[in-house]
């Protein structure tokens, strides 16, 4: 057998899958890979959890590992003769699959023996504390904590639009004060059409974004992650750009305080406040008609880039490393071009990238680990709020899984019924159910008494029609009875003697005529 399985072909080796009862997913893996025996006998354990075989449920990737592995030490002498182990007696390293899920094929045998050495030496317990893969053991979409970082984002970025108008109104005199010396300003000269090219390139930085979140499987995780990175960093921006004033970058830029016409403060205000919201809903782009000075330190164009450059190669597949190419190079073409627009100090630039990159990392480091920094949650939480309010359910690395369009939308679908669901299982639907229930029973009532009302108004009146009947019937028995004369000297009351006019329903009998 150990030659045997050298010479397998993809069928062979598809027989075999299904004779052991392999998932047929990993059998649909190895009819597209034409794997074949060869191939078999070479995997090595990184292979299991890399692509294609990354999407496997435990179990199967569990069953399939184990088949492997029993086909490689079975094989022994095949193996040698392929020159996947250098002797027959001895275990294939490249194989052996370690805590951390990494192959160890690429060392030099005395490398890996002293390696094997010291894991040995290690207790038994402390290795299971590395799991082979370090990803989030839960994964909630909390997407009440993604409206509050979006509604914290709104917030910050208002602030920002009124302390740009602010300083916008003492910035420095072009005369008095000029542009201070900058390496790149005073070597590149000015392009009129740069800051637009810039502001262009952060669109398409933009779009690329809102399609990896779109067919992103853990959305709004990294929605709320990007909500309250940029929040952050605008609210820092708001604070350096109050501190200090910097002169004008440019003579190109008409800047200059804004003076208002006597009037009370409430009425200044109501036009910086109009002002603001010029700047905020154009997003403080120039495309868009905003022109702003003063707020040089540090830059918000450069913060947008960064954080879209790092947020796009954070969440995409590593083997997607021509776009991570692209949007780096946009990022640094999108640096330059608010250089060349003379737009910014060069310092700007650099303490935008500096800070935003460094926000980046430190967030995400924190949130990765913090199964590891348990003892110091305390710390974390006065130093960094926003993380240890919207990570407390993220447990680790996020992994980059994908959905298809069908696949969004019936999770969209699953998410609605379910939310309709929770709020009928909630106090607040409880009590929603309650008041529907009340709300019927009171209209019930209204209706009911309204129709005993109606049927009280219909018994009158068919009773006055019947007491009008039985005057007119009455009247006629008198007539009948009685002549002319007796009428005339006799008054109709006291022939009736005792009895009521309203006993008589129906006309009267002879008879009643007659005692009448």
């Amino acid at each position: 057998m150990d030659m045997d399985i050298i010479k397998w072909s993809n069928k062979e080796v598809l027989e075999l899958l299904h004779k052991e009862k392999i998932s047929s997913f990993i059998t649909d893996i190895c009819k597209v890979q034409d794997i074949d025996g060869q191939c078999l006998l070479s995997f090595v354990d990184r292979d299991f959890y890399e692509y294609p075989f990354d999407q496997l449920k435990l179990g199967e990737r569990k069953r399939f590992i184990l088949l492997v592995k029993k086909l490689q030490r079975n094989n022994r002498n095949a193996m040698f003769e392929l020159g996947l182990c250098e002797d027959q007696t001895l275990n294939n390293s490249a194989t052996n699959i370690n805590f951390v899920g990494t192959n160890l094929s690429h060392l030099s045998y005395k490398l890996h023996k002293q390696l094997q050495n010291e894991l040995n030496a290690r207790n038994a317990e402390s290795l299971s504390n590395f799991p082979p893969e370090a990803k989030a053991s839960r994964l909630k979409p909390e997407i009440w904590k993604t409206a509050i970082a979006l509604g914290y984002l709104f917030l910050v970025t208002w602030v920002t639009a009124v302390v740009m108008v602010i300083v916008h109104d003492k910035v420095p005199d072009m005369k008095k004060y000029p542009p201070l010396p900058d390496l790149f300003l005073d070597n590149v000269p000015h392009i009129p059409w740069a800051f637009d090219m810039c502001e262009i390139t952060g669109s398409f930085l933009m779009a690329i974004w809102l399609a990896v979140l779109f067919f992103h499987k853990h959305r709004f995780i990294i929605l709320r992650r990007f909500f309250a990175l940029a929040g952050t960093v605008f609210l820092l921006r708001c604070f350096t750009m109050l501190i200090t004033s910097l002169s004008v970058p440019g003579s190109h830029l008409k800047c200059e305080p804004r003076f208002y016409p006597p009037a009370d403060d409430l009425t200044v205000w109501g036009r910086r406040l109009r002002q603001a919201y010029d700047i905020w809903s154009g997003a403080g782009m120039s495309v868009r008609g905003v022109r702003t000075c003063g707020d040089y330190m540090f830059s918000g164009h450069t913060v947008a880039l960064t954080l879209l450059n790092f947020f796009i190669t954070e969440y995409t597949s590593r083997s997607l490393y021509l776009l991570h190419i692209l949007t780096w190079v946009m990022n640094m073409f999108g640096i330059f071009f608010i250089l060349a627009a003379h737009e910014h100090y060069s310092i700007d630039v650099f303490i935008a990238f500096y800070i935003t990159s460094r926000l980046f990392l430190y967030y995400h480091t924190l949130s990765n680990n913090q199964a590891l920094m348990q003892t110091d949650s305390s710390r974390t939480r006065i130093w960094f709020p926003l993380l240890s309010f919207f990570e407390s359910e993220v447990d680790g690395i996020v992994p980059n899984e994908y959905e298809g369009p069908v696949e969004i939308v019936s999770n969209l679908k699953q998410w609605l019924i379910q939310l309709v669901i929770d709020v009928k299982n909630t106090s607040v639907g409880t009590k929603l159910q309650e008041s529907a229930v009340m709300g019927e029973f009171s209209v019930v009532r209204l209706v009911d008494g309204i129709k005993r009302n109606l049927s009280l108004i219909e018994e009158y009146k068919s009773s006055r029609q019947r007491l009008m009947t039985l005057d007119k019937n009455v009247q006629a028995g008198f007539l009948e009875e009685f002549s002319d004369s007796d009428l005339g000297r006799r008054n109709i009351a006291d022939l009736t003697g005792d009895t009521p006019f309203r006993e008589f329903s129906n006309p009267p009998s002879p008879i009643m005529k007659k005692n009448i």
